[in-house]
């Protein structure tokens, strides 16, 4: 019964050095985020300025985050447009080609999980949804983005989702 009690102080000693060593320990240290990950205070303000966006005044339920990557950090905003902003919007994006107008959904909500979704925002995903504008405004964009992707979806009442996904 004695050499229990001595090892067990040992095998708690030696779980505290394995955690302190994965960079769980609790004394402070610099601790590495799992990749990808959520970046903290990374607002709706933030991310259009990253992605170089002009969001109208008239934009409502903005939503905003980033995600931070091996490689590439993703960044996902979303808003509201009356109808009759959505074009000029569009337009200041300056697409290479006209926006394609997608009938039906590109994947089936119940089974498709993005890498980056926008669920994170509490918002369908733009793959889900039918009848949307959709593509491509900048490849390769200025400074560091390297791509970003518009999605218009109507929502009825003379009001859009626009949704932005961007790499940088």
């Amino acid at each position: 019964m004695g050499t229990r009690r001595r090892a067990r102080p040992a095998a708690a000693l030696s779980l505290a050095a394995a955690l302190t060593a994965c960079g769980g320990g609790a004394g402070g240290g610099s601790r590495a985020e799992p990749v990808p990950y959520w970046e903290q205070g990374a607002g709706f303000a933030g991310v259009a300025r990253e992605l170089g966006v002009a969001v109208p005044a008239a934009a409502t339920d903005r939503k905003g985050a980033r995600q931070a990557g091996l490689q590439d950090d993703v960044l996902l905003l979303a808003f509201v447009l009356p109808d009759r902003d959505v074009n000029g919007f569009v337009a200041a994006l300056v697409p290479q080609d006209p926006l394609v107008h997608r009938e039906r959904a590109l994947a089936d909500p119940a089974g498709f999980h993005p890498a980056t979704p926008f669920g994170h925002l509490g918002l369908p995903e733009p793959e889900t949804l039918d009848g949307v504008l959709a593509g491509p405004v900048c490849a390769p964009c200025a400074g560091e983005l390297d791509e970003l992707e518009v999605v218009v979806a109507p929502l009825g009442g003379g009001r859009s989702r626009v949704y932005l996904r961007g790499v940088d």
